[in-house]
């Protein structure tokens, strides 16, 4: 059966008036619909459809209405339906998307609308006349919060780096002759970093010690054993700046030497930490990562080299001689074998037993009691036991 067009468009502003003249004779069977004429209203053409039978998932005795977005655009609006005297559908919210979409979203309505009798009450002269409300909804408005600024004290203070004007000390870096080839030798300037006095004994007592009472901008406290660069690392980190990722890995082993010098903690663990995961670790180089760990007291590269000497120990006892390790090795080999030991049994979970923890383990306990992270596996398990023993 064909769907007869019956209504006429009545537009009123935002809100369009459909008429279905000879409501009671139009085809009332389920499904049949009945489609108004195309309407434009808010830029958009739409076409309301009714169905005088109800839709198969209707009530019996119900008439089904929906409105259709006609157009290729989508649009936002609030809609509602209301007949005089018979039904007012409040206006709700609808994204309908355009003509066609495979999900639908191209037509709202109501499947249980009204009742088919109370729609023949409610005729005029013969017609079912519909008010279809229309209403654009605005995208929420961003409104930004109220304004704070951020606390400037910290980019204040890394603008004071290498700031000449306001510092009271220079540190000279560098410098000297170097051998170019076989004949000469090149003459290199070194490099001035003017720096705070207050800055350096807030965080870096060590290197604020070199200042003593003398040390002006006229005559510079030379720095011996780091390059120039490693420095400018060192310094920038005093003043809160950040070492990027790059410069940490080209420069790791040589920022822990200056850190652990300057007692600059932070910087020497986070270096170290860099180096662990950047360091391909392999029978040749065994050794010495673990004589640098022991001269350095870099617990956790010490403990990363452990871990591989233990997975790969029978390469390592027939390629690798320990005959200058260091004197503790043995008592290290045993903790790394009780860990491996306690982590199998444990899946893991090392739980209250300090001597089976792993470096990163005990330094996050440390840290949580005010205590110094700077530290050998033994030195840390000592601070502890002492402060569980303090609160026992």
């Amino acid at each position: 059966m064909s769907n007869p067009r019956t209504g006429v468009v009545v537009h009123k502003s935002a809100n369009v008036t459909v008429r279905f003249d000879g409501f009671a004779g139009l085809p009332a069977q389920r499904g049949e619909r009945v489609h108004s004429d195309i309407f434009t209203c808010l830029g958009n053409e739409w076409e309301l459809d009714v169905f005088p039978g109800g839709l198969a998932g209707a009530r019996e005795g119900i008439v089904s209405v929906f409105l259709s977005n006609m157009s290729e655009a989508s649009i936002n609006v609030e809609c509602g339906f209301s007949i005089k005297d018979c039904r007012d559908r409040k206006m709700k919210p609808h994204i309908f998307g355009p003509l066609g979409s495979a999900d639908n979203t191209d037509a709202w309505g109501f499947n249980n609308f009204a009742t088919r009798s109370k729609i023949l009450d409610s005729l005029v002269d013969g017609a079912l006349i519909i008010e279809v409300q229309l209403k654009l909804v605005d995208p929420p408005t961003q409104t930004r919060p109220p304004f704070i600024p951020e606390n400037p004290s910290c980019k204040i203070i890394q603008g004071m780096f290498m700031d000449e004007e306001s510092a009271d000390i220079v540190f000279e870096v560098g410098g000297g002759e170097s051998e170019s080839n076989a004949k000469k030798k090149a003459k290199t300037l070194p490099v001035t970093f003017p720096a705070h006095r207050l800055i350096l004994r807030k965080c870096s007592p060590t290197l604020a010690e070199l200042c003593g009472s003398g040390g002006d901008k006229t005559t510079p406290i030379p720095i011996p054993d780091v390059s120039p660069d490693v420095f400018h690392h060192l310094l920038f980190h005093l003043y809160g700046g950040k070492v990027t990722d790059d410069d940490m890995k080209s420069h790791a082993k040589e920022i822990i030497d200056a850190a652990d010098r300057y007692g600059v903690v932070d910087l020497k663990l986070a270096a170290e930490a860099c180096l662990v995961e950047t360091t391909a670790f392999s029978v040749e180089n065994l050794l010495d990562l673990l004589l640098y760990a022991e001269s350095k007291n870099c617990a956790l590269l010490k403990e990363a080299a452990m871990d591989f000497m233990l997975e790969n120990r029978g390469e390592v006892l027939e390629k690798v001689s320990f005959d200058d390790a260091p004197g503790a090795f043995v008592r290290d080999v045993l903790a790394a074998l009780e860990r491996g030991a306690s982590k199998d049994s444990t899946d893991g979970d090392s739980g209250t037993d300090l001597s089976a923890m792993r470096i990163s383990e005990l330094r996050w306990k440390a840290h949580e009691n005010g205590l110094n992270v700077d530290g050998s596996r033994e030195m840390l398990i000592a601070a502890l036991k002492e402060v569980s023993d303090e609160g026992a």
